[in-house]
């Protein structure tokens, strides 16, 4: 196969092997050079990287979980949702622009300082250190509808905190799922629906995985009519034939 841009005719009788411009490589070594592509310059994958962040290609504030959590989470609509974050950062700024009410605790002093100065009305930002940090959550009024674990430290002791302040249909999302098995067990074993979601992260050259747990009557609406909706770099395709009832 041929990598590049050119007419029947240019590609007629095998000319493109003689082609300056072409270049010639094996099927699935061009179909990677493809997902590269959607990687570098869809995601915006290398510009989040040189720019030390989690961003996507236009500078847009990204959290730091994979790449399909993204995605999944930004189908929704968060506009009347309580946010909770254990961990605070680009995060902070991703859910800042979309929920009604976001309150993040964080236990650097250095990054609480930098956020401070760059958050709206709706975000209360928290500094807490020690055991303080999981037991941030016990203090505020009233139950969240998304609760973040993704802090420097606590995990296990976030989540315990987290389960008796997660409302009704509501989720649970812990970073680095693969790193802390046992608070993912806990998770589960409270009678949530665990969801993995494996896959590149912004500003990191290994796989992880972000899981999602949901209370049995998670049911928030959707921004779009149709879930899910296409992903980036997908193929815009409707299968009207094989997407209604024939028998």
């Amino acid at each position: 196969m041929f990598w590049g841009r050119f007419s029947e005719e240019q590609a007629a009788d095998n000319k493109l092997k003689n082609h300056a411009d072409a270049i010639e490589m094996p099927k699935g070594e061009m179909y990677l050079a493809s997902c590269m592509n959607i990687l570098r310059n869809v995601y915006g994958y290398v510009f989040s990287v040189e720019k030390g962040v989690a961003v996507d290609k236009s500078g847009g504030y990204l959290p730091l979980y994979t790449y399909p959590t993204i995605e999944y989470l930004t189908q929704f609509d968060f506009r009347k949702k309580r946010v909770f974050e254990f961990g605070a950062g680009a995060s902070t700024f991703f859910w800042m622009e979309r929920a009604a009410e976001v309150v993040s605790v964080e236990n650097n002093q250095d990054w609480y300082t930098k956020l401070k100065s760059q958050i709206k009305p709706n975000v209360q930002l928290i500094f807490a250190q020690n055991r303080d940090f999981p037991l941030a959550i016990s203090k505020q009024d009233g139950l969240f509808d998304i609760i973040i674990v993704d802090g420097f430290g606590y995990r296990y002791d976030s989540a315990v905190q987290a389960l008796n302040k997660l409302a009704p249909g509501g989720c649970i999302v812990l970073d680095n799922a693969d790193w802390h098995p046992n608070t993912a067990a806990l998770l589960k074993s409270s009678g949530l629906l665990q969801v993995d979601m494996t896959g590149f992260k912004p500003c990191e050259s290994h796989t992880s995985t972000t899981s999602i747990f949901f209370r049995r009557d998670f049911d928030f609406e959707t921004l779009e009519k149709r879930q899910p909706v296409y992903g980036k770099g997908a193929k815009w395709i409707n299968s009207t034939e094989w997407d209604k009832a024939v028998l």
